[in-house]
């Protein structure tokens, strides 16, 4: 649309409504509060020396392996008979081998083994994996690791797992970790006090503001494009992605999600697009909302993947704000794919 047709009548025009409650992604609060610490974190940091541990035991029995992916999810480790129970520092974890891939490992290791011995070797296994995680542990607190022979897997409470991808030879497999709540509360924790302690952010908290896109605007139109019933194009794709601005500033782009009913702001890192204002245009913001974010949380917020979750109830109401001061509401639109507004 030119400048002269930006903002019309909502009158004869095929808009619709912006339905966040259906377009928008859920999810959990739990979910959301681990983004920032322990799903972005490198559990391999605080086992610095876990490789070494199986240096020996690879050779005397003359497999290689070579680790491609350490991945924390939030997701249990599957139950089945390659499965068993850990504990740390009192607390309950669950060691796994994923579907099929217990028979693999035994008939890799001891090709051609019995069953009773293919079960013996998958044991051996997960007792020095147990085993190896204590001793390379170099974390703020020494802790007791041990391995409980004959526990039921399927009792212990898991919020969240290390998931590890490998290759045995040539052979891909797959291992996983599961936490307790205080496993996994700990290594969110250690991973938020990284990020806080490696950022040069300022003390001072920060506006963050949830911008949906900026117009310029002629002066001598501004009146009409704040007057009630005015439905204004604003020339961006209806989608979920928006910029999240700290200050005046651009800083990230995110996505909007739906966390229990409240909007949230995934990050995902990538180049910004900065819209051009022409000069003597007052320049409009339409946004969902502004706040107070300190120093730490925004630190913990520049990781991609990472979610702020509002206060803001998911609608589809937003802001019009000039010289960062609200000057009008409207109701987010869609028109022919692209997200226009409705001034109220």
């Amino acid at each position: 649309m030119n400048e002269r047709d930006t903002a019309t009548s909502g009158e004869g025009h095929d808009v619709q409504f912006w339905e966040p409650h259906r377009s928008l992604r859920r999810v959990h609060p739990s979910d959301a509060g681990f983004s920032r610490g322990f799903l972005r974190c490198r559990p391999e940091k605080w086992f610095p020396g876990f490789a070494a541990h199986w240096l020996p035991v690879l050779h005397a029995l003359g497999v290689e392996a070579k680790i491609s992916e350490i991945r924390p999810v939030l997701a249990s480790p599957p139950v089945s008979d390659g499965a068993f129970v850990g504990t740390v520092a009192g607390e309950q974890m669950v060691v796994a081998m994923e579907g099929e891939h217990a028979d693999s490992l035994s008939d890799e290791v001891v090709p051609g083994a019995g069953a009773q011995a293919a079960n013996i070797v998958l044991e051996y296994c997960m007792r020095r994996l147990v085993a190896s995680l204590g001793l390379s542990w170099s974390g703020p607190e020494a802790t007791t690791v041990t391995f409980s022979r004959g526990a039921d897997v399927s009792s212990v409470p898991v919020v969240g797992s290390i998931r590890v991808s490998y290759t045995l030879n040539t052979l891909p497999l797959t291992l996983w970790v599961g936490l307790g709540p205080r496993l996994a509360e700990t290594l969110d924790g250690l991973w938020r006090r990284q990020v806080q302690l490696l950022s040069k952010t300022t003390a001072a908290p920060s506006m963050v503001r949830l911008e949906v896109a900026q117009l310029g605007v002629p002066p001598q139109m501004l009146s009409e494009y704040l007057t009630k019933g005015t439905v204004i194009d604003l020339e961006v794709k209806a989608s979920e992605s928006i910029t999240i601005k700290v200050g005046t500033k651009p800083w990230m782009p995110a996505r909007l999600v739906d966390v229990g009913g409240k909007l949230g702001c995934e990050m995902t890192p990538g180049a910004l697009t900065v819209p051009q204002i022409a000069e003597g245009a007052t320049q409009l913001s339409v946004e969902f909302g502004s706040f107070e974010v300190e120093a730490s949380e925004l630190a913990e917020l520049s990781q991609g993947g990472a979610i702020l979750t509002t206060s803001l109830p998911v609608s589809g109401m937003v802001n019009l704000i000039i010289n960062q001061e609200k000057v009008a509401e409207a109701r987010l639109c869609v028109y022919e794919g692209r997200f226009a507004i409705e001034v109220q």
